[in-house]
């Protein structure tokens, strides 16, 4: 299974707009936060496969219990 943001672009693109307005949020500096942006995408693509499988089991889990 594939997370839709991982897939689509336009998705990508909404999701570094959050992120960037988090940073600006909490005055992160903006020389900084194209960096920034980029590592938070990347450990959410990282994180994206577990997540994933935990959101399965926790399905199954919830189907299964009586």
């Amino acid at each position: 299974m594939r997370a839709d943001w991982t897939a689509r672009d336009e998705v990508r693109a909404i999701l570094r707009a959050s992120i960037k307005r988090l940073l600006v949020k909490n005055g992160y500096p903006p020389d900084k936060q194209p960096d920034a942006i980029r590592l938070v995408m990347e450990q959410m693509k990282t994180m994206a496969p577990r997540y994933t499988e935990d959101r399965t089991e926790d399905r199954y889990a919830a189907t299964t219990e009586k």
